[in-house]
C-alpha cells in the first residue's frame, strides 16, 4: 500500500467536495435554470476531499488516532472539550455559535441583541436559497448562495431543487419553518445512509415540488405581506421572495454500500483509534462495512491520520 498522506497533528475538518474548491464561484444560474433551453435534470460529477488536492475514494484504507487535544473552529485554541466544535468561551460569545444558526427563523438582529453584528451583516444578510431535497425522505431545507450544491452533498440528498431565493438567512428561516407544516426539515442520519443513492422519479419529485410551492403561495401570510422579515435600514435588500420555476433537479449519486442491515456510528470520545478500508462515502460519513463515521461531528480534533492507497 502506498501511503497517500500522513501527518501526526491533522485538525479534522468536514469533508470537502470539488466544487468547494472550484477557483471559480459556481455558476448558480446553472441550477436556478433562468436561461433557455437548458436540461430539466442535471447530474452532478464531484469528488470528496480529505483536505485541498487530497482526494478521498471508496477502497482507501485510513487510520485516525484521537489524542485527547482539541482545537476550537472558531478561536483555533487548544482546548481539552468542545461543544459542537466550539470552545465554551465562543460557545457563548460567537455569533456563528448561538441558536440563530441552527434555527434562522429565531433571527434576533433586528432587536440589536445579535452576538457580532458586523459578522451576522456578512453572513446572514446575504442571498439564501430555499429548496427542496430527499434525502430518506422530502425535505425543506436552505443554504447560502456560496453553499449551493455543497450543503446537498453534505446533507447526503440524492435529488434536489431550487424552490426560491430570498435576501437574508432570516427570511430563509422563515419560510423554511412556514414550511415544516407539510414537510420535514431534518433527515435522520441512519435512514438516509441505509437509503444509498435511492430517490423519487422526476415525476414523483415534481409533483412534491409543485405541492409544495403552491401551498406557500396560497397560504395567508404570503398573501398578505406577513411572511416578509424587517431588515436593516443601513443594509439595501429587496424584500420578496424570488420563485424558479423550472429550476431543474439535481441529482447526485454518492458511492455508498446498499442492502444493509444495521449501522452502528463510531466516535474518537469512544474509541480513540480507528482503522479500516473505505466501503463507501454518503454525505459526511464514512463507511467501514457496518461501522461509519461522522467526519463533521469531529470537527476540531487533532489526531494522527494516514491515509494509504491499496
Amino acid at each position: 500500500m502506498n501511503i497517500l498522506y500522513k501527518s501526526p497533528q491533522h485538525r479534522i475538518i468536514k469533508m470537502q467536495n470539488s466544487y468547494e474548491l472550484q477557483n471559480e464561484a459556481t455558476n448558480l444560474t446553472f441550477f436556478e435554470n433562468k436561461v433557455t433551453q437548458q436540461k430539466n435534470k442535471i447530474v452532478l460529477d464531484f469528488n470528496y476531499m480529505l483536505k485541498a488536492n487530497l482526494p478521498i475514494n471508496k477502497g482507501m484504507t485510513i487510520k485516525i488516532k484521537h489524542n485527547g487535544v482539541f482545537q476550537c473552529v472558531a478561536c483555533q485554541k487548544t482546548v481539552k472539550k468542545l461543544f459542537s466544535g466550539f470552545c465554551f468561551p465562543c460557545l457563548k460569545k460567537k455569533a456563528s455559535a448561538d441558536n440563530c444558526i441552527m434555527s434562522p427563523h429565531l433571527c434576533h438582529y433586528m432587536n440589536g441583541t445579535c452576538r457580532e453584528p458586523e459578522w451576522g451583516e456578512n453572513y446572514c444578510y446575504k442571498p439564501h436559497y430555499v429548496y427542496l431535497s430527499y434525502t430518506d425522505k422530502f425535505k425543506i431545507g436552505i443554504t447560502r448562495e456560496s453553499q449551493i450544491p455543497t450543503r446537498w452533498i453534505d446533507q447526503g440528498a440524492t435529488s434536489a431543487k431550487i424552490l426560491a431565493k430570498v435576501t437574508s438567512r432570516h427570511q430563509a428561516g422563515v419560510v423554511e419553518n412556514t414550511m415544516k407544516e407539510i414537510l420535514a426539515d431534518k433527515s435522520h442520519w441512519m435512514k438516509m445512509l441505509k437509503s444509498a443513492n435511492t430517490r423519487p422519479s422526476n415525476e414523483e419529485f415534481n409533483f412534491m415540488f409543485d405541492k409544495a410551492k403552491n401551498w406557500l403561495i396560497n397560504l395567508a401570510e404570503f398573501k398578505n405581506g406577513s411572511l416578509i422579515v424587517s431588515t436593516p435600514e443601513h443594509i439595501v435588500l429587496a424584500k420578496e421572495i424570488e420563485f424558479f420555476p423550472d429550476s431543474p433537479i439535481v441529482e447526485i449519486n454518492y458511492d455508498s454500500p446498499t442492502d444493509i442491515a444495521s449501522i452502528k456510528s463510531l466516535s474518537l470520545d469512544k474509541t480513540p483509534e480507528i482503522e479500516g478500508k473505505i466501503t463507501g462515502i454518503k454525505g459526511q460519513y464514512l463507511f467501514f462495512s457496518n461501522h461509519v463515521f461522522n467526519m463533521r461531528k469531529h470537527e476540531g480534533y487533532i489526531t494522527e491520520v494516514e491515509v494509504l492507497n491499496n
